[in-house]
């Protein structure tokens, strides 16, 4: 694949890109990132210098670094817009399931697929598992830069209510106690959704000048200023 899939970001554009992929993929050192059999944990996240507006994956079994794998799997379609990280993930995972073979090896020794046409091609049909809609709603509330920084919702908890739902506690400066947010894990289709940008979005002024309006009557003891339901969201 040469490099008409790597459009004309400027290199700290495709950099920070590469930085958001890889603060996700993280969580896939100590789980699968794929339940099939071979090398499904991450060993590694790296930016190829020989190649733009690309990620390589190194995977391995946990066990034997000489079974490791290495991909290339693109973070922008080719018409120029960026892959948000939970269906680049999602596709990742589908492409796993019969992988491309290697057909180079890359600086580190590790053995190099060039994944790109089958994670373009697999984003048609990506399916977001339950987890991958916790992590995404979870990864909302970002920790604050720096501590001063008091007017962002700061997240303390957060729990799988159940199957379809998931509740995020915070805190703002603005309200004394401990909120709980409900949101909804699933699409208007009723499908498993990874990520809710208009929620995300909309949260700081939500909270707290919407609040009255959406508050629920559940009662939670881990959220003592109440709890409120933003699923319709």
């Amino acid at each position: 694949m040469t490099e008409e899939l790597s459009p004309e970001w400027d290199d700290e554009g495709l950099a920070d890109l590469h930085r958001i992929l890889m603060w996700q993929l993280l969580r896939f050192t100590s789980s699968p990132l794929s339940d099939t059999t071979g090398a499904r944990l991450v060993r590694g996240v790296l930016m190829p210098p020989e190649q733009r507006g690309i990620t390589r994956v190194v995977l391995w079994d946990g066990h034997r670094l000489e079974g490791s794998s290495a991909y290339d799997v693109p973070l922008v379609h080719p018409q120029g817009d960026n892959i948000p990280w939970p269906h680049l993930v999602a596709a990742f995972r589908r492409v796993l399931v019969r992988p491309p073979a290697p057909d180079s090896i890359d600086p580190a020794g590790v053995p190099l697929a060039d994944a790109r046409r089958h994670v373009l091609a697999a984003l048609d049909h990506v399916a977001f598992e339950l987890g991958d809609a916790l992590h995404a709603a979870v990864s909302m509330l970002q920790p604050p830069d720096a501590p001063e920084e008091g007017s962002r919702l700061r997240l303390d908890g957060f729990l799988l209510r159940d199957r379809a739902t998931a509740r995020l506690y915070v805190t703002t400066p603005d309200i004394a106690d401990r909120l709980g947010l409900d949101v909804s894990l699933h699409d208007d289709d009723g499908r498993v959704r990874a990520g809710n940008t208009a929620l995300m979005a909309a949260l700081p002024s939500l909270v707290p000048d919407e609040l009255d309006s959406n508050r629920s009557s559940s009662q939670d003891t881990y959220a003592p200023a109440g709890v409120y339901d933003f699923t319709h969201w």
